[in-house]
């Protein structure tokens, strides 16, 4: 989800900054994707990773190639909230 993105670019954000004073900062991001039976099903699964982001990193990012794009679409949400599985709409995903 967009969560751990933003989490990434306000660290590398932070470490960039004046305000950065030498320490590591840590993103951690985690989903999980749970689907009634059907054809999305096989496509569910969990995942995380951890990050430790500071100076000389063996993965560099490009300053001056950060974007992003947000807009409310209803293509995958949870409208029911005593239910674990979401209202999908593909097509909107693929056109989005």
């Amino acid at each position: 989800c967009f969560g751990g993105t933003a989490a990434l670019f306000n660290a590398l954000n932070w470490v960039e900054s004046s305000a950065w004073n030498g320490k590591y900062a840590l993103v951690v991001a985690a989903d999980i994707a749970v689907y009634a039976k059907g054809p999305a099903r096989p496509t569910g699964g969990a995942g995380a990773v951890a990050m430790l982001i500071g100076a000389h990193a063996p993965l560099v990012f490009d300053r001056g190639v950060r974007s992003l794009h947000m807009r409310h679409v209803y293509d995958f949400y949870k409208p029911d909230l005593s239910s674990e599985y979401p209202t999908v709409d593909s097509k909107k995903s693929i056109e989005c």
